[in-house]
């Protein structure tokens, strides 16, 4: 409970953190007017207004008349902007509604503000309502076949060990396992292992083996997409070492993203060190023992696959399934449509440490990191969190659609298993 309790405060916190751009973040100024929505704020004046507030601007826009105008075309406040760090630009009063912000004189291109208090609600909703529904059912199919791939890769690792499991079973058992770890991080391992173990009888230490022998893998793929995605992306790359200095937006010296990195690590370590303890402190000692030497056994399969090719063709399908059920979605959206298909790998790894983080079914985590990514590639926090939302709500519904019918297959396979058994008995 302990346990299920520490991840899903880590995805909140990351989700919120995600969340911080629909309420405040960078405004791209635009050449005339530039439109935004006041929402809540984060507070209420007196009168029960909304409160605005603008953040230091950088040093060209410092001393800039600025006017907000309603959409009579009337000015509601006018003011100076300021640069220095320790003041607002601005900060006033003024109701909710639709408003633009009017410069004295053109903005040089690329100029943002950070306000505080814009509701981009609306402009989320139509970030995401611009996605495609081939692209998404696409993306959904080829999510679905990664899982396919998955669970007969799974067949290869086995068969070293004297073991064939039902291929349709070891898919199954993948789906399901997706399914558990979009409620319990991390259950979907045993999850899966269970389940095979109660349709095809093959024993749950060596099956946990073989699914150590995948995480490896699955961890060179990723450090080789992110080598690739790095070197192809330099720039955004060093934007996201940059963010660990502060903001990037406001450029205020805050704590940054290594603050919460390092809070992040805290609380996984934290929790880590507690439930080692509670395990070698218990009962499980010497059963946990045994329980190692079969994960031994099931490692030591890989080096004794006789189809090692099938293997790797199998594990390059399924990165390239995770590469391509992300870019169609990229692709699918207007604002997101110019990326390149390498910059559109670095979001992929971006995202793929974001799902490594134990958070229920990588919810905030996988957010997160996908904005960051998109801010490092010079793109608005809010587009990244909308893109972000339209590939995590699609393959979450593959997970669960997937997961339900696996589960229920699985279910039946073992009824008619156990009915089979029960009719010699019986005679």
């Amino acid at each position: 409970m302990f346990t299920y309790v520490l991840f899903l405060g880590i995805g909140v916190g990351l989700f919120y953190l995600a969340t911080l751009d629909i309420t405040q973040g960078a405004l791209p100024l635009e050449e005339k007017l530039t439109p935004f929505r006041v929402g809540s704020g984060l507070g209420s004046c007196s009168d029960g207004d909304a409160e605005m507030i603008i953040e230091a601007v950088k040093p060209p826009l410092n001393g800039k008349k600025f006017r907000v105008i309603d959409e009579s075309g009337i000015a509601v406040h006018q003011g100076i902007l300021n640069a220095e760090s320790l003041e607002y630009a601005a900060q006033f009063c003024i109701p909710e509604g639709s408003y633009s912000i009017e410069l004295d004189e053109a903005p040089a291109e690329g100029a943002t503000i950070v306000l505080s208090g814009v509701n981009r609600v609306q402009e989320l909703k139509n970030d995401m309502s611009k996605a495609s529904i081939p692209g998404i059912v696409i993306s959904f199919v080829l999510g679905y076949l990664a899982i396919v791939s998955r669970g007969i890769r799974w067949r290869y690792l086995l068969e070293p060990m004297g073991y064939k499991a039902g291929t349709w079973n070891s898919i199954h058992a993948v789906a399901f396992a997706y399914f558990a770890n979009t409620f319990v991080p991390r259950s979907g391992e045993v999850a899966r292992c269970a389940a095979l173990n109660q349709t095809d009888d093959i024993p749950v230490d060596r099956l946990f083996g073989t699914v150590i022998s995948e995480r490896v893998i699955d961890m060179l793929m990723l450090l080789i997409f992110m080598a690739i995605a790095v070197f192809a992306n330099l720039d955004a790359f060093s934007r996201i070492l940059e963010m660990g200095q502060g903001n990037p937006e406001t450029e205020d010296g805050g704590p940054g993203l290594w603050f919460w990195i390092l809070v992040l690590l805290g609380v996984l370590v934290a929790g880590v060190f507690l439930m080692r303890r509670s395990v070698f402190l218990g009962s499980l000692f010497q059963k946990l023992k045994g329980f190692l030497a079969g994960v031994s056994d099931g490692v030591k399969s890989v080096l004794k696959m006789k189809r090692k090719w099938p293997f790797i063709l199998h594990t390059l399908f399924i990165w390239v399934a995770y590469y391509l059920m992300a870019y169609i979605i990229y692709m699918s959206i207007e604002a997101t449509s110019t990326l390149t298909p390498l910059q559109c790998m670095f979001i992929v790894v971006a995202g793929g440490f974001g799902i490594i983080i134990p958070a229920p079914g990588g919810i905030g985590s996988f957010h997160w990191t996908v904005k960051l990514g998109f801010i490092a590639l010079g793109y608005s926090g809010a587009v990244g969190f909308a893109v972000a939302n339209v590939l995590w709500l699609t393959q979450t519904l593959m997970i669960i659609t997937g997961g339900g019918i696996g589960y229920l297959a699985l279910m039946w396979v073992r009824l008619r298993k156990d009915r089979n058994k029960a009719v010699p008995d019986a005679a």
